[in-house]
């Protein structure tokens, strides 16, 4: 079993060295220092059909790998990915655009599509934080089985991470892995 230590490595560097090791071998490890890593390495693991157990000890968190061959299919019939890279639907006037961005919300909320994720990227973390009106929205996704990531790099830099309200926070990685899935339909905004 192969053993990796990812303390101290920014997002997506544990999930990368896990996926790596995944790829050659049927178990391994990965010590990680901190919630989101846990999370977003327990999720990859989940994802990709294994089972995963997670210990906490004086080192760290530490998350053991085991190919079980049952990937989570429970949203498969969920194919439409939707990124947001702005808090602003299009450019110009701000009070536009915030008006637009919830009538998108809102529209797509009552189509007949189901969204398997909505990824919020750079200032598009403002609708899982401070726009109290699209948080509310975003919650009747995850009610109707979507899942609301928010990037934990953008939520940093805006200084939103302990204004989250709503979701999960991901990284570059995973938000990449989902948008590249096969069968997947994405909307970028």
């Amino acid at each position: 079993m192969k053993q990796i230590d990812g303390r101290g490595l920014e997002c997506p560097r544990p999930v990368i060295l896990i996926k790596k090791a995944m790829e050659e071998e049927i178990e391994a490890s990965i010590l990680v220092d901190n919630e989101v890593a846990k999370d977003n390495v327990k999720r990859f693991g989940l994802n990709s059909g294994c089972k995963v157990t997670i210990v906490e000890n004086d080192n760290g968190i530490e998350l053991f790998l085991k190919k079980d061959g049952k990937k989570d299919d429970s949203s498969s019939e969920n194919t439409v990915v939707v990124l947001i890279k702005s808090s602003l639907f299009g450019e110009g006037d701000s009070k536009l655009g915030n008006i637009l961005m919830k009538s998108f919300l809102v529209s797509l909320l009552e189509s007949d599509k189901k969204v398997k994720s909505i990824i919020l990227m750079n200032s598009g973390v403002e609708l899982s934080t401070k726009n109290l009106e699209a948080v509310e929205i975003l919650k009747a996704f995850e009610v109707k089985g979507s899942v609301i990531y928010s990037c934990g790099t953008c939520l940093d830099f805006y200084k939103l991470k302990e204004e989250l309200k709503i979701g999960l926070i991901t990284n570059m990685y995973s938000s990449v892995e989902q948008l590249v899935d096969e069968g997947n339909k994405v909307i970028i905004l």
